[in-house]
């Protein structure tokens, strides 16, 4: 899942309007929109087309900083029969 809170910060960071990031990634203002506030999800060509646009990888859009991914996941509990 991509965090559109990291893509509307890079974009803001880099003082770019909407209109003007979805130009630098060859797609519509109303799609670019629509991805940025969860209403569509990108495409993965679309998506490597924003983070490019943005100056950063896909990595970087679809990670939690605050999660460790290296980190396993807590065992499930099996149902005891």
């Amino acid at each position: 899942m991509i965090d559109i809170e990291k893509i509307r910060k890079a974009r803001k960071g880099l003082n770019k309007t909407q209109a003007a990031v979805a130009e630098m990634a060859n797609i519509s203002q109303t799609h670019y929109s629509s991805i940025e506030n969860g209403k569509e999800s990108p495409s993965i060509a679309t998506l490597v087309r924003i983070a490019d646009a943005l100056g950063l990888s896909v990595k970087d859009l679809i990670l939690d900083e605050e999660k460790n991914p290296t980190q396993p996941l807590p065992a499930q509990e099996t149902e005891q029969g």
